[in-house]
């Protein structure tokens, strides 16, 4: 019973440490982030757009019915999150490097670095930016698909404090991520005989 006590006694100043983390100001930005989302239990596929991921322990949220469903919001910590998400090309990018340059144009930093990467075996691109004390890192992959193509995007934004965790975690998450077939289209238009 004493070595019980003793331990528990031992855990106080982490415990404190953890909370003070998840109290005030914090939960006021995971409200708002999480705002017409529901939570994600297990792991996450999507068939519209044919990719999944596992999701284990994590507070994980996807946008509500009837909102579309583009992918998955993991909340790590205060500004902390992991994005996974797909979109059609509709902006005809073309490209993975086209689908980077034109994400890479609507953000402000301090310093940016390029490099190749893989998603579920195949070539993606990937970049890391910092903007002051945060850290962004994206990894972009265009799937080409009847004479189209589906964008995949996963987005780490961290602290410099905390960006080695939130990096492994990240890259974990980049190394399960897999891509499925994606759904008959259903040919809706009238027959003409």
């Amino acid at each position: 019973m004493q070595k019980l006590i003793a331990a528990v006694v031992l855990m106080f100043p982490f415990i404190g440490h953890a909370s003070a983390e998840y109290a005030g100001p914090y939960r006021e930005w995971a409200k708002v982030q999480v705002a017409n989302m529901t939570p994600v239990r297990g792991a996450y596929r999507n068939e519209q757009y044919g990719f999944g991921i596992p999701v284990v322990g994590r507070k994980t949220y996807r946008m509500a019915a009837p909102s579309p469903n583009h992918g998955v919001l993991i909340i790590l910590g205060n500004q902390r999150t992991i994005s996974v998400s797909a979109e059609y090309d509709a902006a005809e990018y073309g490209s993975t490097k086209s689908q980077l340059d034109h994400w890479l144009e609507n953000e402000h930093a301090d310093s940016v670095r390029r490099e190749a990467a893989t998603l579920d075996g195949k070539p993606a691109e990937q970049a890391t930016l910092q903007a002051g004390r945060i850290v962004t890192k994206v990894i972009a992959q265009r799937r080409d698909e009847r004479g189209g193509g589906i964008l995949y995007e996963l987005t780490l934004t961290t602290t410099q404090a905390r960006q080695s965790e939130d990096l492994a975690l990240f890259q974990g998450i980049a190394r399960a991520f897999k891509t499925y077939a994606l759904p008959q289209m259903v040919d809706v238009a009238p027959k003409r005989y």
